[in-house]
């Protein structure tokens, strides 16, 4: 007997109900965690998720799967994809990705994207079975204290992270940014703490952090070059004993600011596209 498959809009679920559908969508997945309702209340505001066009699959009527939809004007960006262990290898990935195709055309975006890992070959293929394209590697970038062995450290100044974006992003991202990393996503983001580099009272590079003395994660880095990212990197790691970047753009000028600070590259992305 065939399983029924529908798709209902994601708005139909509590929050706590989503929440816990998107934990099982990824459980037993390569970065599996649990999804409270509050973490995903935040990734809602911050990367203008819409509840409404994302999609949940429904198997025999239970939901089993979900496909969060984003919308910044004309674009779309798929926020997590997963369907939970018990249906997977069934097919149920190419009805859902049609769907969340289907249904970002109907919220009248022109351009969907989304970011897979790269050793997700199974994804990576269900994606491009559907007509989406690869067109840039995204870099997971870490750092742990004894990676390095550099002298001097720079000092930096503590600045307020919204002007830091609102003056300084347009000129100082030589890459353009994931989604996640976009502005609209860094000025929706709570507690965010802005690390300022400057030469000759020019502001010459920024961070936007989180963390304490034991681990930062690295929201966004911004310079006007390689060597004044490497300088600001080099502060933060005077300030703490592990550093994690994501989404940092393999094609980016400053990349090679990541590398040559001791950072490795734990795990990559693909960013994949589609027109609409």
């Amino acid at each position: 007997m065939h399983a029924s498959v529908n798709f209902a809009s994601a708005s139909a679920l509590s929050m706590e109900a989503l929440a816990d559908l998107f934990t099982r969508s990824f459980e037993a997945y390569f970065y599996s965690g649990v999804t409270t309702p509050e973490t995903l209340s935040r990734r809602i505001a911050s990367e203008n998720i819409d509840l409404f066009s994302s999609l949940i699959l429904c198997i025999d009527g239970q939901p089993s799967g979900v496909a969060l939809l984003a919308r910044r004007g004309a674009r779309a960006w798929c926020g997590g994809f997963g369907i939970v262990p018990e249906h997977r290898g069934n097919g149920y990935a190419k009805h859902l990705t049609a769907a969340m195709i289907e249904q970002a055309q109907k919220a009248g975006a022109r351009q969907l994207t989304l970011e897979v890992l790269t050793r997700n070959i199974a994804a990576l293929r269900t994606y491009e079975h559907a007509g989406m394209h690869v067109t840039r590697r995204l870099l997971i970038m870490a750092w742990h204290l004894g990676d390095d062995e550099f002298g001097r450290r720079p000092r930096v100044d503590e600045l307020e992270a919204e002007p830091l974006v609102l003056d300084y992003f347009a000129d100082l991202h030589p890459a353009h940014a994931s989604w996640q990393r976009e502005p609209a996503t860094l000025l929706a983001l709570p507690n965010l703490r802005g690390m300022v580099l400057r030469e000759d009272g020019d502001v010459t590079a920024y961070a936007l952090v989180t963390g304490d003395e034991i681990s930062m994660r690295l929201f966004d880095l911004g310079a006007c070059d390689e060597m004044a990212a490497r300088e600001l990197l080099h502060a933060l790691q005077a300030h703490t004993a592990s550093l994690t970047c994501i989404n940092e753009p393999a094609d980016s000028p400053l990349t090679g600011a990541f590398l040559r600070s001791g950072f490795v590259v734990p795990d990559e992305q693909y960013e994949l596209t589609m027109v609409l």
